[in-house]
């Protein structure tokens, strides 16, 4: 018997689950080809949950949808045994609505973050001209990642594909980021460093104009995270263009062997 009187059903494949989330920007631009598991509907509701491996290797499960249909979706014991099944590495859900799941799939720790988007050229930025694709000596760089930011969310070497640049003066590295494999093909930009001494200048406003607008001609299209607390930065990147498309919270299920709280959504 369903305890919140909505129920459950279970999808059965990426097509109905992309129907089902009502074309959710999410599902546009962030549902993994390879979706693990298509996941379950509150019946009658275009709340969903399903799982998927992101970018950083790691099984995620996402929800989507209203605060009340969050609410039903987490007081059924069927929501339970499937999350207890898959054992994801953690759990997204709309900010609004993460209490529930909090409560219901008993989750910890975890971070406020805002998955963001554009499909438009972002306007012209005149430090722009300065960036170029990196070319150099990868120690260099990441050198100068780890000194000007403490907690580096993308690093040169961790990923094949990605596309690193660089803003120099006088020789000197000043300013930097990359995009990478988000998700999907649509790229994820990161990496955006900035010299300290150097910062108020428009560096990474002209890196991430320049990194989104190779993007766009790549793909279409181009993503970006950002943690809640950095006002800063989202109104920098609303200004270039990007739409909040989902504000999430992540939390990490209490399970044994479980590799514990890592950042997720930059």
């Amino acid at each position: 018997m369903s305890r919140s009187g909505r129920g459950v059903e279970p999808l059965q494949s990426r097509d109905e689950l992309v129907a089902a989330t009502a074309d959710h920007a999410f599902a546009r631009f962030d549902l993994a080809p390879t979706v693990v598991d298509p996941g379950l509907r509150v019946i009658g509701s275009s709340t969903v949950a399903w799982a998927q491996h992101w970018s950083d290797g790691r099984l995620g499960v996402i929800v989507l949808g209203d605060p009340d249909g969050v609410t039903a979706l987490a007081a059924e014991d069927a929501t339970r045994a499937w999350v207890e099944r898959l054992a994801p590495d953690h759990v997204t859900a709309p900010a609004d609505a993460y209490e529930p799941l909090r409560e219901g799939l008993d989750l910890r720790g975890g971070n406020a973050w805002d998955r963001t988007w554009t499909t438009t050229p972002p306007p012209a930025i005149p430090a722009e001209r300065d960036v170029a694709p990196h070319d150099g000596d990868d120690d260099e760089l990441t050198d100068f990642v780890r000194t000007h930011n403490q907690q580096p969310h993308a690093l040169p070497g961790r990923h094949p594909d990605q596309r690193w640049v660089v803003v120099r003066q006088s020789g000197r590295l000043v300013a930097c980021g990359c995009t990478e494999p988000g998700n999907t093909d649509v790229p994820l930009i990161g990496g955006i460093v900035v010299d300290r001494t150097q910062r108020g200048r428009g560096l990474g406003a002209a890196v991430t104009a320049y990194l989104t607008r190779d993007g766009l001609e790549r793909t279409g299209a181009c993503t970006l995270g950002v943690f809640a607390d950095n006002d800063h930065a989202r109104g920098l990147y609303e200004r270039l263009g990007y739409a909040v498309g989902l504000r999430a919270r992540t939390g990490f299920p209490v399970r044994a062997g479980s590799r514990g709280p890592s950042r997720v959504g930059r």
